[in-house]
């Protein structure tokens, strides 16, 4: 599947042993919402997380979600400065921000956050009608964006909703920024164990819209039935995605945004390729992740393998759509890309020998933010 599943956690979920039942069933990324609980509670929670994480071999990223604006007034300092020193000391894979309204808001939280962190990604929540005006400005200067549909709604009128949501997606997939679509996506599995038909379509409608990732709040913080939840949601997706349009989102997705267009190009011909030649798979070899972003963006048929010798970059790399990090060290030169890239496609077990890949890189190997390498292997 290349969806990604991003699980709220909360009372029904907090547990080791329902935190494995859901990163088994499907979950990618845990989000704990800062709103609720106190810090002790999320340590042991993040904690969990990793050490069931590490159990099953998964790289299950952390998301911690700040209430911002929602919770305290102030300047930029005043309301995310302990928020943003919590997310960091306890090193979470992505930071998501609440009740942003403009771009501006962005850069502040980005400066500030760039004296404790620097690397951290920053999700904007498109919740506000100023935020859902200003999107294209937000986009330039975020990480990943979430369609947060209950307070949107609240702001531009419920019918205004769904085309809110295909407008967010569309520009956030142009620009090759990782989307996730949250709120009452099955929201009836809160009580009941199955969704509703419309909930189905829901989660479907997502998915062809272009969404990177789909998100379970109260169904996995509070529901009854937080695994099924999850597995659900899994069902839906890996059904959905045969009807995704794969060689016409290829076709007629531009190169550029907020990418360099030689890499962003480069990225979009290892996708053509892969096509043309039915490969098995595309191995990116990524510093940090860029690379894996720009593949991720034109929605390849095949599964993305991003080989990274950056642990904090496996984590973040649970995000973008159809992208399935591994750990390795630092190749050193380029025969060595090749060579880790016949074991690398071995070992996923989506590769036999005879079948074909497609490798895409930056060279020089030790300069991020590079891609200007493709290559066919046969294994």
């Amino acid at each position: 599947m290349h969806t990604k599943i991003v699980c709220t956690l909360g009372p029904a979920s907090s547990s080791p042993e329902t935190i494995e039942a859901m990163i088994k069933a499907g979950m990618n990324i845990a989000r704990l919402n800062l709103s609720y609980g106190n810090n002790d509670e999320r340590i042991d929670v993040i904690s969990a997380i990793r050490s069931v994480s590490n159990k099953l071999n998964r790289s299950t990223g952390i998301m911690l979600d700040l209430p911002g604006y929602k919770r305290r007034k102030g300047s930029i300092a005043e309301v995310f400065q302990d928020q943003l020193e919590f997310a960091c000391k306890h090193e979470v894979d992505f930071i998501a921000l609440s009740f942003i309204s403009s771009a501006q808001q962005v850069k502040d939280v980005r400066t500030l956050l760039d004296t404790i962190d620097p690397d951290m990604p920053l999700i904007v929540k498109i919740e506000q009608a100023e935020a859902l005006q200003d999107c294209e400005n937000i986009l330039a200067v975020c990480q990943g964006v979430m369609v947060a549909r209950g307070d949107l709604a609240l702001e531009i009128s419920i019918e205004k909703v769904p085309l809110a949501q295909k407008l967010l997606i569309n520009k956030a997939n142009r620009l090759g920024i990782p989307v996730i679509t949250a709120t009452q996506m099955l929201e009836s599995m809160v009580r009941n164990s199955s969704p509703t038909r419309a909930e189905a379509t829901d989660v479907t409608n997502a998915i062809l819209d272009g969404t990177d990732a789909i998100m379970l709040s109260e169904e996995s913080a509070v529901g009854k039935y937080p695994v099924e939840a999850v597995a659900m949601m899994k069902r839906i997706a890996t059904e959905a995605e045969t009807a995704i349009q794969y060689e016409e989102t290829l076709n007629h997705m531009p190169t550029g945004g907020i990418l360099p267009e030689v890499n962003d190009a480069t990225a979009r011909a290892a996708c053509q390729i892969a096509h043309q030649i039915n490969a098995k798979a595309i191995l990116v070899f990524t510093s940090g992740g860029t690379t894996a972003l720009r593949v991720s963006k034109y929605r390849p048929k095949q599964p993305v393998i991003a080989v990274t010798h950056n642990e904090r970059v496996v984590k973040r790399m649970s995000l973008p759509w159809g992208v399935i990090p591994v750990f390795r060290p630092e190749p050193g030169e380029l025969e060595k890309v090749f060579e880790i890239s016949r074991e690398v496609a071995l070992k996923t077990g989506y590769i036999g020998k005879g079948d074909h890949i497609v490798i895409t890189a930056g060279l020089p190997l030790r300069t991020a933010g590079r891609t200007n390498l493709v290559r066919v292997q046969e294994i």
